[in-house]
């Protein structure tokens, strides 16, 4: 298995962090889709996947994909922009978008409003099976609620890992020792999470450990893991170099 993390377009939040210098997220939506800047982001990506160059001339293993990807599985979170970034690559590459519900972002659906001075979160449950069905159609996905696909509430800290490895769980026993190219659109904190896992299960965040590590990962930005003859092979991380500088975000 050729395996892909790619992190969604650059969304509305995203955008309004840039903006605010990264030292606020006033204006924060709980679901937020992506941009002008994201959309146009994602069409780079696509068409950056959907190169092929098969007589490029390489050593051993493609490593870098001179030859192209030649993705088969496509899969996205529910949340919007993980969604909205799928559909646009799967209708470049005509391959079937299927969502993962243990793909979202660390935290979940969640909105915090200052209501009367007091801080309140509302319970929100995320976009419904018939909203899915009426605006991204090309998405397939497993049957849920109707009012919507997340339970409600922050998600807590302690079940970010155990979804992580749910997910990982998941895709090695599908595809593991297959020959698919298998691409995952994600989230940066989230991705954060199943690094640490692969590299550093033993690692926990603590009170002798006080920061919550982040691994660094552009919008529309690539890694790319393999899964050859039972072994991990880390091949690179945060590929962008298919944006132009000012579209970098």
């Amino acid at each position: 298995m050729q395996l892909y993390f790619i992190r969604h377009a650059q969304s509305e939040n995203n955008a309004i962090l840039e903006r605010n210098a990264y030292k606020s997220e006033e204006g924060r939506h709980a679901d937020p889709q992506i941009t002008a800047m994201g959309l146009e982001q994602a069409k780079l990506l696509a068409e950056f996947l959907a190169k092929t160059n098969p007589e490029a001339e390489i050593h051993g293993m493609d490593m870098q994909n001179r030859r192209g990807f030649g993705l088969t599985h496509l899969y996205c979170s529910l949340m919007e922009r993980s969604v909205q970034t799928g559909v646009v690559l799967a209708e470049r590459l005509g391959l079937p978008l299927v969502a993962l519900p243990d793909l979202h972002e660390l935290g979940g659906i969640y909105l915090e409003e200052l209501v009367e001075g007091e801080l309140r979160e509302p319970i929100l449950h995320g976009h419904t099976p018939d909203y899915f069905r009426e605006h991204y159609p090309l998405l397939q996905f497993d049957e849920f609620p109707a009012e919507g696909w997340w339970h409600g509430g922050r998600e807590a800290r302690e079940l970010w890992l155990p979804r992580a490895q749910r997910l990982l769980t998941y895709l090695f026993e599908r595809h593991g020792e297959t020959d698919d190219h298998v691409a995952v659109i994600t989230h940066a904190g989230f991705y954060s999470r199943l690094f640490q896992l692969i590299f550093r299960p033993d690692f926990s965040i603590t009170e002798e450990v006080p920061f919550n590590a982040l691994i660094v990962f552009n919008n529309c930005a690539i890694s790319r893991f393999d899964v050859i003859e039972g072994r991990l092979f880390f091949m690179y991380h945060n590929r962008a170099e298919f944006l132009p500088d000012e579209m970098i975000t």
